[in-house]
């Protein structure tokens, strides 16, 4: 049994936070303790004063006796000291984490200073009731208002508690009322001990449960935005997917039709992949789409430049704030960038290695025109660029009346 309760001691008084975390905890426990410590400053100086003014005005000529001159003496003295750490308070909440030590000196002078008070009203009480109700109080106080670490609290209270029990026969002269007095106070101390020891371990599991929680969420988030960006990626090539090219193209043209800015679109096909694939395999086809994303999107340099796979070996460029010759000079240096590649291609009747061909329509969006009838265009435009190969068209330069929408 002794056993059991010396581990259960142990078990609170070791609790700890794990290193990452002390100073966040730390920080935590200050707070509290100073929001705690003003409001019982307050609630003393209002306790106080009302005692001082009921004092003064029942007790008339009994006032000048003696122990009543010792009771005000004692609630004048805890008004003024109540108002100081106050100031200290308001003063030391303004940077927490800056005044942690000296948050934890004030906290702890200012329990060691409410527990020498109340200890001095018992110990003038013994002159007349003999009782220890104020000290027993404010010792059970301190154990379930403040915070402090169990070996912290009990050295506090052994400061008090033994100059109280040294003093005490000097007021009380009953030896059945001093032994009371003597059991009383120190079973109080006991108890109130484990009650903080309690309530300290208590507030390390609940951070410690809370950081858990913190640590699972954040690491659900990073999945979360791991499987986002996945979801947004083209397993092959490593670039945008078509859904992004979508949502891309539908954001891109709201927002430039809202700001009269030139919007682009460069379509890109590459030239007789169907034979590269059946003649080299597909693992050679593979690697082609990704040798060629790579080119495509190590052009596209700004960040609203957006390449994007459009399906099977197509591809889409979405170019903001570009003019129309310089959009066409943009894909004329993809498509040499493609052929400087030199993937070597028996199989194309226009060259001896892997080319592309594209086409380009640039507009600043408008009621006018759809993002459909937009990508249409544009599409034609390759179409005709398909027609010679290893070419760059621009649909701006196209016949569009003989396009049916």
């Amino acid at each position: 049994m002794f056993f059991k309760i010396f581990r259960l001691i142990r078990n609170f008084i070791m609790a700890s936070v794990s290193d990452k975390y002390k100073e966040e905890f730390a920080i935590n426990i200050n707070e509290i303790n100073l929001t705690r410590g003003k409001i019982t400053a307050v609630t003393f100086i209002v306790i106080e004063v009302v005692e001082l003014v009921i004092l003064f005005t029942t007790r008339g000529h009994a006032f000048l006796k003696k122990t009543d001159i010792y009771y005000a003496a004692m609630d004048t003295v805890l008004i003024l000291i109540m108002i100081v750490y106050l100031l200290m308070f308001v003063k030391l909440e303004n940077s927490i984490s800056k005044h942690g030590l000296g948050i934890k000196v004030v906290g702890v002078s200012f329990t060691i200073m409410i527990l020498f008070w109340c200890a001095g009203i018992s110990l003038l009480d013994q002159l007349s009731s003999g009782q220890i109700i104020v000290y027993s109080i404010s010792i059970i106080a301190v154990a379930v208002t403040p915070i402090f670490k169990p070996i912290t609290l009990l050295l506090m209270y052994l400061i008090v508690h033994l100059p109280f029990l040294f003093l005490v026969p000097y007021f009380q002269k009953s030896s059945d009322i001093l032994c009371a007095n003597y059991i009383n106070s120190t079973t109080f101390l006991i108890i109130s001990w484990m009650i903080s020891c309690m309530r300290y371990k208590n507030q390390i599991d609940d951070f410690n449960n809370r950081k858990i929680i913190q640590e699972k969420n954040d690491e659900l988030e990073r999945v979360n935005q791991k499987l986002e960006k996945l979801s947004q990626i083209d397993s092959l090539t490593g670039i945008f997917n078509r859904f992004v090219f979508d949502k891309t193209i539908e954001a891109e043209w709201d927002r430039c039709k809202r700001y009269f800015i030139p919007l682009s679109l460069i379509m890109i096909d590459i030239d007789f992949f169907k034979a590269f694939n059946d003649s080299y395999g597909h693992q050679a086809g593979d690697n082609c789409l990704r040798q060629v994303s790579r080119v495509l999107s190590s052009c596209a340099r700004r960040s609203s430049d957006t390449v994007a796979r459009y399906g099977g070996e197509e591809f889409a460029v979405v170019l903001t704030h570009m003019e129309k010759e310089s959009a066409l000079k943009f894909a004329e240096q993809l498509r040499k960038r493609v052929e400087q590649l030199a993937i070597p291609h028996m199989y194309s009747s226009v060259s001896n290695y892997i080319t592309i061909s594209l086409g380009i329509h640039t507009v600043i969006p408008s009621d006018m025109l759809s993002i459909e009838q937009f990508i249409k265009i544009a599409d034609k435009a390759l179409y005709e660029a398909k027609k010679d190969r290893n070419k760059v068209v621009s649909a701006n330069r196209l016949n569009l009346s003989k396009i049916k929408f």
